[in-house]
């Protein structure tokens, strides 16, 4: 089952190829090099790829997670990867959504790709498992990903800081 939009396909990925595995990698360094260019924080490790690998390749088996991809003409041009994570002891108890990472491949940025894969986890993952919010990460130096998270309903509910003691 996938949801068709004007040229591309929303579904899930419930078998993970080697060659899905690598596109959605592929798809997804492209992004990280981006982010690095402002941020060094976000240089890949040299097992970066590996272990995003192995990531991915887990979530396909474990229904706490999911990866949806968005083909056009049978190519994947996007991804989104998010899973379910429990809240609970100190504070009211609820169910999170999480989308972990989300990217789509340069020329089809603004196309709508993103949009779907965000409502198709909101709509499918996240409402199938009881969750009472989604959350996400975006950097804050990303205007582009802020503004589009802030299009879809986003608001910044914490601050992450750091400092740097060594590098």
């Amino acid at each position: 089952m996938g949801n068709e939009t004007e040229d591309f396909i929303i579904s899930e990925l419930k078998v993970a190829s080697k060659e899905t595995i690598k596109t959605i990698i592929d798809i997804w360094e492209e992004v990280i090099n981006w982010h690095s260019e402002f941020d060094d924080d976000f240089t890949l490790d040299k097992d970066g790829r590996t272990n995003f690998s192995f990531m991915i390749s887990k979530a396909v088996h474990d229904s706490s997670q999911i990866v949806y991809i968005a083909r056009r003409n049978n190519e994947i041009i996007g991804f989104l990867f998010g899973y379910v994570k429990k809240h609970s002891g100190f504070f009211k108890k609820r169910i999170i959504a999480h989308i972990s990472d989300i990217a789509v491949i340069k020329p089809l940025r603004r196309a709508g790709v993103g949009s779907a894969l965000m409502a198709r986890f909101e709509n499918e993952f996240a409402k199938n498992n009881n969750a009472n919010e989604l959350s996400l990460y975006v950097h804050s130096l990303n205007k582009e990903g802020v503004d589009f998270y802030d299009k879809l309903g986003y608001v910044v509910k914490l601050f992450s800081m750091r400092k740097k003691i060594l590098d």
